[in-house]
């Protein structure tokens, strides 16, 4: 009986020791607050008396110094070690948050700017933690730890949202709360992980050779059709998501800040569910068809959303963009790892910052479409929801594209001596 418990024990270990735990709060607190504004945007416009493009300036404060300082992290983070770098990225997000909370007693650029920070501190934590996954685990069970760690990290970004909205009236607090998770996440990180990785010799060789490597897959046509593809399906999906909060706080919906909270974290809160079994299903039905499939529920949940009028309509349209989110974006990351296997650091940032960049244009390029071209037949949001739509077109090609490339990992030639076919 004893032995038995023991290898139970054992066994959940590999699952749930103190660094593993210590890695999925840390993976929780950090994405929680990225997604609070959208919730947030009629009491932002209320708080700073700002109009609705100012205050979403607040998702492209955040996401281009995310984009941009996430192509630098994860190779600091194998030259220095894992835990400085997470431990600079806590404090500094922690700063920006702290910043926020103190906001409503200046102004709205003063909350533009800790987003800024926040964006910073990010870039060196939400590339580096994955990693720490592989230094901590063994490949025979790393695929089950890193799905643990995938749905924390999605429940996060679903929470936030919620909190918000239930929180509207004092949404200062929220961002206090989340800082003393960071500043904790920074401390436990420093006193239980240890040394994750053995920091490397710093040669500036090394960062040459990063510069070079990032020049080298630019130059491969399927990483560049690739990164497209998440640029637009960031545009695609954050066009509609970041003006939700305001369409749906204005007539005729005139929705409560805790409803539309609900509304934009039933998205993220699906994709606990669904990243696995797309996960599944995109092995077994390989990396195209799955996108295929997500761009098609993503499409069909923009129709929803188009014609929907009540809470539980716009509820069911974003349940079923959570669906496809997580159908288009997995096997486009499962590509961005596989199409060059000896330089995936490499395809994998550059994919991931092009993405982003997408991310944080799309609230700043459709305020003028959300503000300016609405009429009395048609709303300026469902403008939004179409111009959407039409991303979600022109993405079709380049899912077709790279869907037919030939990936070296399948083939019987030595990968790393292997390019996609362009």
């Amino acid at each position: 009986m004893f032995k038995v418990v023991w290898m139970v024990a054992s066994s959940w270990a590999r699952y749930a020791n103190a660094k593993l735990l210590v890695l999925y709060f840390a993976g929780f607190a950090g994405p929680l607050s990225a997604n609070t504004v959208l919730a947030l945007v009629p009491t932002l416009k209320t708080t700073f008396n700002a109009d609705v493009g100012t205050v979403l300036l607040s998702i492209t404060a955040l996401m281009i110094p995310f984009a941009v300082f996430q192509l630098f992290s994860g190779t600091m983070s194998d030259v220095y070690g894992r835990r400085p770098i997470l431990v600079l990225g806590f404090l500094i997000y922690g700063i920006g948050l702290t910043i926020i909370g103190f906001s409503p007693n200046f102004s709205i650029w003063v909350f533009l700017g800790a987003r800024f920070i926040c964006g910073i501190g990010y870039a060196f934590i939400g590339p580096v933690l994955p990693a720490v996954v592989g230094d901590l685990t063994k490949i025979e069970y790393r695929g089950k730890v890193m799905g643990i760690y995938s749905a924390v990290v999605t429940f996060g970004i679903a929470a936030g949202p919620l909190l918000a909205g239930f929180f509207a009236d004092v949404w200062w607090y929220i961002y206090f709360m989340i800082a003393g998770l960071a500043f904790l996440s920074m401390v436990l990180i420093w006193f239980i992980f240890g040394t994750v990785n053995e920091p490397k010799e710093i040669h500036i060789r090394l960062f040459s050779q990063v510069v070079r490597d990032l020049k080298s897959v630019c130059s491969v046509k399927s990483v560049v059709v690739l990164s497209a593809a998440g640029f637009l399906g960031f545009m695609s999906f954050m066009g509609v998501q970041s003006f939700l909060s305001d369409a749906l706080s204005l007539p005729p919906f005139y929705l409560q800040a805790d409803a539309i909270g609900i509304i934009l974290s039933i998205g993220g809160a699906v994709g606990v569910f669904i990243a696995p079994a797309a996960g599944y299903i995109t092995d077994r039905f390989g990396r195209e068809k799955v996108t295929y499939l997500g761009v098609a529920v993503v499409f069909i949940s923009l129709i929803f959303l188009l014609v929907s009028h009540e809470f539980l309509g716009f509820t069911f349209s974003m349940a079923l963009h959570g669906i496809g989110r997580n159908l288009f974006w997995l096997p486009l990351t499962a590509l961005s790892v596989e199409l060059i296997p000896g330089q995936r650091g490499a395809v994998s940032s550059i994919f991931n910052s092009v993405r982003f960049f997408g991310y944080a244009l799309a609230p700043y390029v459709l305020t003028p479409v959300y503000e300016d071209y609405g009429t009395s037949m048609i709303s300026s949001f469902q403008i939004i929801i179409i111009v959407s739509i039409l991303i979600l077109l022109v993405i079709i090609p380049l899912i077709r594209y790279v869907g037919k490339q030939k990936l070296p990992e399948m083939c019987l030639e030595k990968p790393e001596k292997m390019l996609p076919e362009d």
